[in-house]
């Protein structure tokens, strides 16, 4: 994402109070580095690939090993995907403020990338990979970002609350009611338009009623000025606390609830639960990451350019590793916890190295060129 040059007209104090109060998130410094001699914003992009690596880790798994190194091995389990969702809110603030002149070209945007990830997700999930597809889920939250580009920064933080708090009641009540139906069924290309419907909002793996909270959280962050480090480590200190936090509560919860009360249901920490403690700590756990790579990515340049090119290049990175799983599930899922972590480490180091060598021949990779708005949707409108 590039960095965002400060264009904002040279007028009276009145007008231009009048102009924040219109878009708030023009209110931040316009700098939102640390940015790359290119503009981009290298710590962002630093988070997005640190997600595609904790996906791709939980995707080849195991998960289910009991050792101090397989715990740690699986804590991207439920964590790495909120990452990538949080990231995304942070995206689509700094695309507002580089649209501030005209918010319908990023309405029009971001609806053209929701257009292109919901059948592309379907697709996807059509394949016998064994995974939960997020594309969808994303492409329904990029449907319900163009709305809020205009929302004041409270607004926005009390909806991300609303959403952390009543989307994980809603969920434990439809799943209490109709356990079936609350399975977190994956969604495909080929189910019928209510099943879709249903997943995408309720009862899917990502459904908007709890995952619109990290999105709306990483809204607000992206309003802020990146290139801070007091806000950098904030983010870390705010999301150590919260992750940590979480965990004791659970278990707590373990020792002191009944475990087939509602009560103990709605404590229930396990990733993916959609319940408010993994909600919370995973989403914690994102602020830490994301916090410690914009640290981290200005500071230490070469040694993660090859990893800032992969978060340059996720979508394709994401797809490529579904596809590989796809045609070589026993290759890619070996028995065994080292010979698993070895096929992440191998498969991730080859896919950042080949973002890295794309990124310097080309601007975009193969299936970012794809998520540009076409031209003549760029100009059609004002805002």
């Amino acid at each position: 994402m590039a960095a965002i040059p400060d264009t904002s007209p040279v007028g009276t104090d009145r007008t231009r109070r009048r102009a924040l109060r219109l878009r708030p998130w023009s209110a931040q410094p316009a700098d939102t580095g640390p940015a790359s001699p290119t503009g981009r914003v290298t710590g962002l992009d630093l988070a997005r690939a640190l997600a595609i690596v904790g996906m791709v880790a939980v995707h080849v798994g195991p998960l289910d090993d009991t050792s101090a190194l397989g715990r740690v091995y699986a804590l991207a389990h439920g964590r790495a995907s909120l990452l990538f969702v949080l990231v995304a809110g942070v995206g689509i603030a700094l695309l507002a403020r580089a649209r501030r002149g005209d918010l319908a070209a990023a309405r029009r945007t971001l609806w053209w990338r929701a257009a292109l990830l919901l059948p592309g997700g379907l697709l996807l999930q059509t394949l016998d990979h064994g995974v939960n597809v997020i594309l969808q889920g994303y492409a329904l939250l990029f449907v319900l970002a163009p709305l809020l580009l205009r929302a004041s920064d409270r607004l926005v933080l009390a909806l991300a609350g609303a959403a952390a708090t009543l989307g994980p009641a809603l969920f434990l009540w439809g799943r209490l009611q109709d356990p079936i139906r609350f399975q977190r069924d994956a969604i495909a290309w080929g189910d019928p338009l209510p099943a879709v419907l249903d997943g995408l909002v309720l009862s899917g793996p990502y459904p908007l009623i709890t995952w619109t909270a990290p999105l709306l959280l990483g809204i607000w962050i992206g309003r802020r000025d990146l290139r801070a480090p007091r806000l950098q480590l904030s983010l870390v200190a705010l999301g150590g606390v919260l992750a940590a936090g979480s965990l004791l509560a659970a278990h707590l919860a373990e020792r002191l609830a009944a475990p087939t009360t509602a009560a103990a249901a709605l404590l229930d920490a396990t990733p993916h639960s959609q319940m408010p403690l993994w909600l919370v700590g995973g989403t914690g756990s994102a602020m830490l990451v994301l916090g410690a790579s914009l640290w981290l990515a200005p500071r230490l340049t070469r040694a993660t350019a090859p990893l800032v090119a992969l978060g340059q290049l996720a979508l394709t990175a994401y797809v490529a590793h579904l596809i590989a799983l796809h045609l070589a599930p026993g290759l890619l899922r070996p028995d065994g916890l080292l010979p698993s972590m070895l096929i992440v480490v191998a498969g991730c180091a080859g896919m950042a190295l080949a973002a890295w060598s794309w990124r310097r021949r080309f601007e975009r990779g193969p299936l970012e060129r794809g998520l540009q708005l076409p031209g003549p949707l760029r100009t059609s409108g004002q805002a």
